[in-house]
Order: C-alpha cells, then sequence, then structure tokens
C-alpha cells in the first residue's frame, strides 16, 4: 500500500493527525475527490476512448474456441483445420474492418 505521506513505521494517518480537528486536514494534505484548494473538481469531459476493435475480436475468438470445447465434449467432430482458418479469416477480418467502421463513425459524428 502506498501513500503520499511519509510516515513513521507502526503509525497510520489518523495517528499522524491525531491533533487536527475532526473533518479538517493538515496544511499540504487533501482529502480524496478534492482538489488542494477544498473545492470539489468539476466534472471531466468524457475522454474515454471507447472499446478497443483488438479486445472484442480476441472475446470473439475466446468464445469461439470455448462453443467449440464444448461441441467436442458433447460428441460432435470438427475439422480443426479447418475451423483454424475460418476463425484466422474472421479474427484478420475483423481486425481490418472494425477499424474503417469506427473511423467512418467518427468522421459523420465529428463537428464541422
Amino acid at each position: 500500500m502506498s501513500t503520499d505521506e511519509t510516515q513513521p513505521l507502526g503509525t497510520t494517518s489518523e495517528d499522524t493527525h491525531a491533533d487536527a480537528p475532526h473533518g479538517t486536514t493538515t496544511p499540504g494534505t487533501t482529502t480524496p475527490g478534492t482538489t488542494p484548494d477544498g473545492a470539489a473538481p468539476a466534472a471531466a469531459a468524457s475522454t474515454h476512448p471507447g472499446v478497443r476493435v483488438s479486445s472484442i475480436v480476441g472475446g470473439v475468438i475466446t468464445v469461439l474456441l470455448g462453443v467449440g470445447v464444448l461441441l467436442v465434449a458433447a460428441g460432435y467432430t470438427i475439422d480443426v483445420q479447418l475451423a483454424a482458418i475460418v476463425l484466422l479469416i474472421a479474427a484478420g477480418a475483423g481486425l481490418i474492418l472494425g477499424p474503417l467502421v469506427q473511423g467512418l463513425r467518427r468522421g459523420r459524428t465529428a463537428p464541422r
């Protein structure tokens, strides 16, 4: 566990601030969720980049492999070479077409 303050061994942050009134902080420290001046931070604009195409393709490959294992366990026979070829073609197409589709979507929704 890491803290921003240096503390002697065997003490906690409550021990070092025991002389401060409850609900206050010593100078130079902040409470979680506040800025150094004590104000709440402004809501940040949504900068989440979204889901990566490679994550989706990797998830689909994992699910399809799991389905293949379940089918083999249920007694079905699968041509492994053909399944591997189809899986690699589908993954390659997903990795190529996914970013193209995302680029087209971003191009349409971008402000002009």
